[in-house]
């Protein structure tokens, strides 16, 4: 009598697939044992344990560096936590640092432009470094690389610049920002409403250089949404998960450098304190936040950023309503 067997093939939706980010940096290996993991432990505790012995030093036997610090503004300090939290958000489901960011950005009162910028400018080793690994691994499908590149960087220059010359109209533009975000808030809730549910792929999308000028101009306006508008599009439009975000990575490096660089050539003030905060702080968290993905359900967390993005969008919504009435 023949056995029969049954196969059970599970699928996972294109886009909940690419929530989690592909390169997970702290994955625990089959060789790894208890012992290793007590031993990193320890590593990073005397590495925390001299760095904190360090700066106390410098603090109490160099007046010079203890003056400097204290003439710090405070904000700088509030961005450092903010780019720390968002980049531990955004490797947890792999997106809305940039939105995140903007929105917080905003409620601190910095002009659209130079918030725009602190995003950008901070983006640039994160990406730079999660769009080269992705490349030595494969993930970058080069004909939509260069498809999307041109494109996408023209929509981001226009962009900064038009954004940049707005500035001193930043009271008007702000509300436009925030409704920008509020919009992409409610994408972020949907998605995590429908992450386990089966996506249906939609028609092939063909016009994937107007869609990379399109993020672009709209990524340097907002302050983000290259990731969300494009990857989620060439996903819907039946393109590979893992080569969608592989190249939308490699090229969000170049579209956050030259839109940067068009910011501060731009701007005749950059809030340096925003831009260093976020960058210093997304730098520290890179390293960890693949261990955090790992435990925390990406639904959770999608559900969390997007409350707070509508709410806070909705505030700066109704502060400038009201000033105008």
């Amino acid at each position: 009598m023949e056995k029969q067997t049954t196969t059970i093939v599970t699928t996972v939706p294109a886009d909940e697939a690419a929530l989690k980010p592909l390169l997970v940096s702290g994955a625990v290996t089959g060789g790894d044992t208890a012992a290793v993991k007590k031993q990193r432990w320890i590593y990073w505790l005397i590495g925390i344990l001299f760095l904190t012995t360090a700066l106390a030093l410098v603090w109490y036997l160099v007046p010079e560096f203890r003056v400097h610090v204290e003439d710090v503004p405070p904000t700088f300090y509030y961005f450092l936590a903010a780019g720390f939290l968002f980049a531990m958000i955004d490797g947890a489901i792999g997106m809305s640092y940039g939105i995140t960011s903007t929105t917080f950005s905003l409620s601190m009162g910095i002009p659209p432009a130079s918030a725009s910028t602190a995003v950008h400018i901070s983006e640039i080793l994160s990406n730079g470094i999660a769009g080269w690994m992705h490349f030595k691994m494969g993930n970058v499908n080069k004909k939509l690389f260069k498809i999307l590149i041109i494109p996408g960087i023209t929509g981001a220059v226009i962009g900064a610049y038009l954004l940049s010359s707005l500035e001193h109209y930043s009271m008007y533009t702000k509300p436009v920002v925030s409704l920008y975000t509020l919009i992409l808030g409610s994408i972020i809730f949907k998605r995590a409403i429908q992450a386990q549910r089966a996506q249906h792929a939609g028609k092939k999308i063909k016009r994937i250089g107007l869609l990379g000028f399109g993020g672009g101009f709209i990524d340097a306006i907002g302050g983000g949404g290259w990731g969300s508008i494009v990857l989620s599009s060439l996903i819907a439009g039946r393109r590979h998960p893992r080569f969608s975000l592989g190249t939308v990575k490699a090229t969000r490096f170049f579209i956050a450098m030259l839109s940067s660089l068009t910011f501060v050539a731009a701007l005749s003030h950059v809030h340096w304190d925003a831009v260093l905060g976020l960058v210093i702080g997304s730098a520290v968290a890179s390293p960890i936040a693949a261990k955090v993905s790992n435990k925390i359900s990406a639904k959770t967390i999608m559900m969390a950023v997007s409350i707070i993005v509508i709410a806070a969008s909705i505030k700066s919504i109704y502060s400038f309503v009201f000033k105008i009435l």
